[in-house]
């Protein structure tokens, strides 16, 4: 081998010698590197593993911490880790056996749940959605539940996990708290009263009935303002008293005021309105409850005229005097041209004018007779609106319409009350309740008036009871005078008001208010039957008395279920009372008068009546205790004469009532006297013959 073959070959060697040793040192350098590596790597491995087991060891606490039921289950509902809330829940722990969550959803809900289901994967979770769910005791339980997907490092869905809160009470309180709001809802809209929410006057919210008063819809009441519904003269007024409102001053008010409808017209109303504080200081919104009471009003008014009509009658013997002030009044109440009233003559079957007012003059109006004996056959009122139209009446008649009312008096038809007038279709269907209530309370007064005339018809024949028949008519005129005052004059006015409801019910029937209307009217014709009785004995010692077994302790019972007793007081029978051989029209006029007496003048918030009896040898001894305002001693002799009083405003107190009982007990020959203590109360007593 030649020399330079040697020398290449030895370069080489030389170079692989050193490519060798560099080749050991990186490879040195690269070991040691890689031993350091390890050594982090180990230490970066004991890191994790420790942070691990704190996170291990915080999520576990956090898993024992959740106090709502926790689930981790796969994405087909099978449950892989549950606490102990959640196993309490469903009455059921999958580590004993398999649980899956779809088995427990409600058979309406498994389609809903599936849905939300697939979009819970897609979304990745979802908050608030509620179902319904069955555990293990089959008991049902509506859940809201907030659960989120578990991705595995590649993103992918592995496992899904959920947080579950029972809202069962929860659900059956809001479906109590919805039935409620619906009954209130119900009731608000079918409410007669006006009901009306408003904040600073601005009209939110209101039911059909205020609608209907004012003749506006809901939506056009929102546009609207109180204010803008109510008279000028009633804003100031109802300005101050919400402003007292606004302030907390006061929490509610009640007013009465005007309000305008849609059409113009003007209704009065009883207001009352309510504070309603959510933050619990100030005064957000106003309730306001609307009572029409228009025509309580005018009934008001109407029934002032009537009583002064009444008071006009009243005491008057007159059939004439009786009949202008009936045709007089009735004309200016109710604006009339003319009234008339007749009475029929049964002696010539004729009807007979008694009083004719026409613009404050007499005159005679004179009556289809045809039209008339109709009436007087049927008991029945009668309008008519155009005469010309009504083959009755003559074609040149000046009047064009009319209106009669037959005067009834123990269920005969004993007048009219008649009306004309120059237009047509004038009278109305208030002109016609008017005249029957005028008609009803006249009529016992005329009926009366013209009995008296028969009387005094009678006792100018009888010339051999001329004297008795004086002194009878004094004493009669003078008790008439009470009963009408104390008795007769409220109960016609019943008598009126009922017969008025009696027709307003027709209008709208309900049975219960009619058979409460036919219980009062058999009430009230009771005592009418009874005053009437008591006005034939009012010569009470002049004319022989009907006297029979009477038992005290029914007619007492009797009375007690007749009169009038203020629900604040009770009275009490104490002992059973006796039969006796009396009138039983005297007796029960003597009883009557204590026990009114007695309720007259209790004071008291809670009053007591107590009724005794005891036997003695040869009488019995009644006793009428009340806890009253008591008699002063100067009174106990005095109150016994007639028309004496105790003084003082009661202006119920006509001073007969005692007189007439003293007179009753001195005809059975008996006493009568009193014991009193003021503002504690009194006791009367009275002695009858066995």
């Amino acid at each position: 081998m030649d020399e330079n073959k040697i020398r290449v070959l030895e370069e080489s060697l030389a170079n692989e010698r050193m490519a060798r040793k560099k080749t050991e040192e990186v490879l040195k350098q690269k070991s040691l590197d890689l031993e350091y590596k390890n050594e982090e790597l180990e230490a970066t491995k004991l890191s994790l593993s420790k942070i691990v087991n704190e996170k291990q060891i915080e999520l576990n606490n956090l898993f024992k911490t959740i106090i709502d039921p926790y689930i981790l289950m796969d994405l087909y509902g099978n449950v892989i880790k549950m606490n102990q809330a959640s196993i309490d829940f469903f009455g059921v722990d999958n580590k004993e056996e398999p649980f899956n969550v779809m088995t427990t959803v409600h058979e309406d809900d498994v389609e809903y749940t599936r849905d939300a289901f697939q979009k819970f994967l897609e979304k990745g979770s979802f908050r608030n959605f509620q179902a319904r769910l069955f555990n293990k005791q089959k008991e049902l339980k509506w859940v809201d539940i907030n659960c989120n997907v578990i991705y595995d490092t590649d993103g992918n869905p592995t496992l899904a996990q959920g947080i579950i809160r029972d809202i069962t009470n929860q659900k059956k309180q809001q479906q109590v708290f919805n039935e409620q709001k619906n009954q209130l809802d119900v009731i608000v809209e079918n409410s007669s009263l006006g009901i009306v929410l408003t904040k600073n006057g601005k009209i939110l919210k209101s039911n059909t009935a205020f609608q209907n008063l004012l003749n506006y819809t809901e939506e056009e009441l929102l546009l609207l303002t109180v204010a803008d519904l109510s008279l000028k003269e009633d804003r100031k007024r109802s300005y101050k008293y919400m402003q007292k409102l606004d302030k907390g001053k006061i929490n509610q008010f009640s007013i009465i005021k005007r309000y305008r409808t849609k059409h113009g017209k003007i209704i009065w109303a009883k207001t009352n309105v309510s504070g309603i504080k959510t933050n619990h200081k100030n005064i957000d919104y106003q309730v306001a409850l609307i009572e029409d009471i228009t025509e309580e009003l005018h009934n008001q008014s109407l029934l002032k005229a009537l009583n002064r009509l009444m008071s006009s009658i009243l005491g008057k013997t007159n059939i004439n005097d009786i009949a202008w002030e009936i045709t007089a009044n009735s004309a200016n109440l109710l604006n009339f041209e003319n009234c008339s009233l007749y009475l029929i003559n049964y002696k010539t079957d004729k009807l007979q004018q008694i009083a004719s007012y026409k613009e404050n003059k007499k005159e005679v109006i004179t009556i289809n007779e045809t039209v008339a004996n109709h009436l007087i056959e049927t008991g029945k009122s009668e309008i008519i609106d155009d005469i010309s139209k009504d083959s009755r009446y003559l074609k040149n008649d000046a009047y064009l319409s009319e209106i009669l009312i037959p005067i009834i008096a123990s269920n005969e038809v004993i007048g009219i009350i008649y009306s004309k007038h120059s237009n047509k279709n004038f009278f109305t269907d208030h002109h016609l309740r008017t005249l029957k209530i005028i008609a009803n309370l006249a009529a016992t007064q005329l009926k009366n008036a013209l009995n008296l005339q028969l009387l005094v018809k009678a006792d100018k024949k009888n010339k051999a009871l001329l004297k008795n028949l004086r002194q009878s008519n004094k004493e009669l005129k003078d008790f008439a005078h009470v009963v009408s005052h104390d008795l007769k004059s409220p109960l016609r006015s019943m008598d009126a008001l009922v017969n008025w409801i009696q027709e307003e019910n027709a209008k709208s029937p309900n049975k219960v208010i009619e058979e409460n209307i036919q219980l009062l009217l058999k009430k009230i014709d009771k005592m009418d039957h009874l005053i009437n009785g008591i006005l034939k004995y009012a010569s009470i010692d002049q004319v022989n008395s009907s006297k029979r077994r009477i038992d005290l302790h029914e007619l007492v019972k009797d009375l007690i279920d007749t009169i009038y007793i203020p629900t604040h007081i009770t009275i009490h029978i104490l002992d059973q009372l006796p039969e006796l051989n009396v009138d039983k029209f005297r007796l029960h006029q003597l009883f009557q008068n204590l026990i009114s007496n007695a309720i007259k003048y209790i004071d008291k918030e809670k009053g007591t009546i107590t009724i005794r009896c005891i036997e003695k040898e040869n009488f019995w001894e009644f006793s009428i205790e009340d806890n009253g305002m008591g008699i002063p001693e100067k009174y106990h002799q005095k109150i016994f004469e007639i028309f004496q009083t105790l003084g003082g405003n009661n202006d119920a107190s006509t001073g007969v009532g005692l007189s007439i009982v003293k007179k009753i007990v001195d005809m059975y020959e008996g006493k009568i006297w009193l014991t009193s203590k003021e503002n504690v109360g009194t006791t009367f007593y009275f002695t009858l013959p066995k």
